[in-house]
């Protein structure tokens, strides 16, 4: 009598498969546990160094806000040893280090201090650098526009306007100019192919004074009349090889003018009210943070921090 062929236990298969689901499922899980376990030591990791980086970065600033508040001579220039680049300035703490580089600024015109204390009439001493400016970069139509947008009344300069978006106060950053439909990144920033911008001329960091053991030759140029090329490149050659404290050592530069001292005498400084920092944290296993913040030197104390980024 032929017997049955015996077919596979249809109940013991499923559990089986089931089996193997759970067990896919529970290494899939592992994985990805494991993944995110990892994903999340480095997030700490990576926020534990910012942290420490930050706190290191802070207590280095007061340091630096230090060094600056007791540099009490009559100059600020790149020949001081404190604000010499190729010279490093490093700060132990620990297995950490903290290298600082100090830019003296107030090297350009101080946008915010180019009225008188009405806060509407263009100070003299600025006039002729404000209408230079906007001729190298071919906007005139522009000039009397931003004294409209900054100055402290609402009333219109003749050919220029007032709006309700207009400051009418100091700004805190050039990139305000950007809310005026005239001014676009290009006339703020510049490019490769485009003039001089306005971040070359002006800034929002510097006292009432230019200092000009630091100012570039395209600011020397246009801040007097008889200031021309070959005074201005005379005068950058004399002071790479003696810092300027007074009036009297600009006319020791060959052909000075010294007929400017009355136009000018005011707004020419020796010293900055402003300074760039620039650090660099690094920990003993060579990862590193940079920032970049703007200090004060302080009116009898030391400074503070105006600017921070990092």
């Amino acid at each position: 009598m032929p017997t049955k062929a015996s077919c596979p236990n249809s109940k013991g298969g499923f559990v089986l498969v089931t089996v193997l689901l759970i067990v896919t499922l529970l290494l899939s899980a592992a994985a990805s546990f494991t993944w995110f376990a990892r994903q999340e030591v480095r997030r700490v990791s990576a926020e534990e160094f910012a942290l420490r980086a930050r706190s290191l970065a802070v207590v280095a600033s007061k340091t630096v806000c230090g060094w600056i508040a007791d540099d009490d001579n009559e100059y600020d220039s790149a020949r001081e040893l404190l604000y010499a680049p190729q010279i490093p300035k490093i700060l132990g703490f620990g297995t950490w280090s903290v290298s600082v580089k100090i830019v003296p600024q107030d090297h350009l015109i101080p946008i915010n201090s180019i009225f008188l204390p009405d806060g509407v009439t263009v100070r003299k001493e600025y006039e002729y650098a404000w209408k230079r400016v906007w001729e190298l970069l071919g906007r005139n139509d522009t000039a009397d526009l931003i004294l409209d947008f900054l100055d402290r009344d609402t009333i219109a300069k003749a050919g220029s306007r007032e709006e309700e978006y207009f400051v009418n106060r100091p700004i805190s950053d050039l990139s305000e100019l950007l809310r005026l439909p005239e001014v676009d990144a290009k006339l703020l920033y510049g490019s490769d192919e485009s003039p001089p911008a306005l971040d070359k001329f002006f800034t929002v960091y510097g006292g009432p004074g230019i200092n000009v053991n630091l100012a570039p030759k395209i600011i020397l140029s246009i801040l007097d009349p008889e200031l021309d090329e070959s005074k201005v490149d005379a005068l950058i050659a004399h002071r790479q090889g003696e810092d300027l404290k007074s009036f009297a050592d600009l006319l020791k530069s060959p052909g000075f003018p010294s007929g400017i001292r009355a136009r000018l005498e005011s707004v020419l400084a020796y010293k900055s009210t402003f300074f760039l920092v620039e650090m660099k944290v690094q920990n003993g296993e060579g990862r590193e943070r940079s920032f970049t913040m703007i200090v004060t030197r302080g009116d009898g104390k030391q400074g503070k921090i105006v600017s921070w980024r990092e």
